[in-house]
Formats: C-alpha cells, structure tokens, sequence
C-alpha cells in the first residue's frame, strides 16, 4: 500500500488533464482514466488513485505538515500550498512489485514545477 502528497503552491500550474496525460506517457501498457477530480492508473490487477484536493482544509494541513517538517520559519513555502494531490494505492503488493511503479507516480507529479512530494504518514518529505 502507497501513499504521497504533492503539495501545490498557488502558482503551480498543475492540472489534472495534464497529470494524466503524462501518466499515459509514462504508463504506456496501463489504462490511464479520469473522472471528476480523480484519476486512476490501472496496470493489472494493481491501480493507483490521484485526487485532487484544495480549499481550506488543505491549506490548514499544509500549514500543520510545514510546522511539522521544517519548522515554522523554514516551512514557509509549503505552508502557501492550499491545494494538493492525494495518491494512494490500497491494492495488495506483497513482493512489492509495484513499488516503481508508485515512484514513477511521483515522479509525474514533481515534473509540475513548484510540486513537493510528501509522506503524509511522517509526515516527510520524499
């Protein structure tokens, strides 16, 4: 089971349109959908999920991840993030087969300029 953050500070240009269009560049022998503000990477019998997450309640963790991890004087770039992309895999991967597959995942994400991977689980930085 995977999960990432990509935190996106206001002048990120990301879009959800173009997330996965890059994942279909980088998933050539997957299926790569969307819906609403989700889109899903199916490879198999594996998938992974990116949602699209903003307003207040994002930006209040932001902030609380900036205190978290580099303190409140040094957070201060990821504590602007009032938007941010959820990712998550809840598809068994015992021989953690599917590991590059999720880094690639965050690969993508860091190609949008501005874009700060983060472990939520720490939470830390990737």
């Amino acid at each position: 089971m995977y999960r990432a953050y990509g935190l996106l500070p206001p002048d990120c240009p990301f879009t959800l349109d173009d997330a996965a269009a890059r994942l279909r560049a980088r998933f050539p022998d997957a299926a790569v959908s969307q819906a609403g503000a989700q889109v899903t990477v199916q490879k198999g019998d594996w998938e992974i999920e990116l949602i699209l997450n903003a307003g207040p309640a994002a930006l209040a963790e932001s902030v609380e991840m900036a205190e978290r991890i580099a303190g409140l004087e040094d957070g201060q770039g990821l504590a602007r993030c009032d938007r941010r992309v959820e990712v998550w895999s809840d598809t068994p991967d015992p021989f953690v087969e599917h590991l590059a597959d999720f880094h690639t995942v965050v690969e993508v994400l860091r190609s949008f300029p501005g874009v700060v991977a983060v472990d939520p689980d720490g939470p830390a930085l990737m």
